[in-house]
């Protein structure tokens, strides 16, 4: 079965789109390889009456109602429509590699993308760019995985991650934010409502929740406890916060940057460190609390329930 593009107007009328991750004239160039035809420097060789010749692969095979005819693709519609057959084929031919689709229809997975046996993908999670996925994964729902490299045994639920590396047994989300340039190493837990970016976070480091680790190298088995930031902006530069192996960093601390904290330390809930920690140290730094007797009464502050 045979379909067939009009050169010219495909070009014109979708040069700046992209399928699956692949821009038109690359995408199709790499089907017709696969399909046998043969490509020189000079771009008119590939065409024939100025169409395009493809398998059934690359376009839509439920858009024809007979065996022997051709598709035709003139309209964003039926640009569409092709697209997204090819979705569905990428994501049926996952399947029969061994990857639980929980829905084929509404999964979205680029051209590029490779995903190992045992890994399920739940509904309305979108798999972008250049991306290497393990065995035994769980990634969505309501995911988004652009150009990463993610070990075995990884969960990425209701969070987003770009550009990124991480290792095996890591769990991230819900609503985390892995922004690029990350290495992550195993068992590393990133929890709800964290961000993360341009860090490097060793082996069994966790940071369960509502905390910025920003331009940073985070050691072995530390816990970023709720609340921690790395303040790694001045307003003009941007610095590095070092934390070492086996540091815990008390709720609702501020590290600012440039700064290290040795291994084996402990930071006080509630500090703000602006120089470093030697290591197996206690550094606590806030005001100490001061408590006004009888303050409500004598500044006449009592709050009134309203009516």
């Amino acid at each position: 079965m045979k379909y067939r593009i009009e050169s010219k107007d495909y070009f014109i009328k979708f040069e700046n789109e992209k399928v699956l991750g692949m821009i038109p004239a690359d995408h199709l160039k790499r089907k017709l390889e696969i399909a046998g035809y043969e490509f020189s420097e000079d771009a008119d060789n590939v065409f024939y009456n100025d169409m395009f010749y493809l398998d059934s692969y690359v376009l839509a095979k439920g858009a024809i109602s007979a065996s022997d005819a051709l598709d035709e693709i003139h309209t964003g519609l039926q640009f569409h429509d092709a697209v997204n057959a090819v979705r569905i084929e990428i994501n049926k031919s996952l399947v029969n590699e061994g990857v639980r689709l929980v829905s084929i229809e509404d999964t979205y997975i680029d051209v590029n993308v490779r995903i190992g046996r045992g890994t399920i993908i739940y509904p309305n999670t979108y798999i972008m760019g250049e991306c290497e996925i393990g065995r035994e994964c769980i990634l969505g729902p309501d995911s988004i995985v652009e150009n990463c490299s993610i070990g075995d045994n990884c969960e990425v639920i209701k969070s987003v991650a770009r550009g990124s590396e991480l290792g095996n047994e890591c769990k991230i989300g819900p609503f985390s934010h892995i922004r690029p340039d990350n290495v992550i190493g195993n068992r590393v837990k990133i929890g709800a409502y964290a961000e993360v970016k341009k860090s490097e976070i060793k082996d069994k480091t966790v940071i369960p929740h509502l905390a910025y680790v920003g331009d940073s190298d985070i050691g072995r088995n530390c816990n970023i406890s709720c609340g921690v930031i790395t303040a790694n902006y001045d307003g003009k530069v941007k610095s590095r916060t070092v934390v070492g192996d086996n540091a815990f960093i008390g709720c609702n601390s501020t590290l600012i940057s440039p700064v290290v904290i040795e291994k084996d330390t402990y930071i006080a809930a509630g500090s703000t460190i602006t120089d470093d920690v030697e290591e197996g140290s206690l550094s606590i730094a806030r005001s100490r609390q001061t408590n006004k007797s009888g303050w409500v009464e004598k500044c006449n502050r009592k709050r009134i329930e309203k009516p």
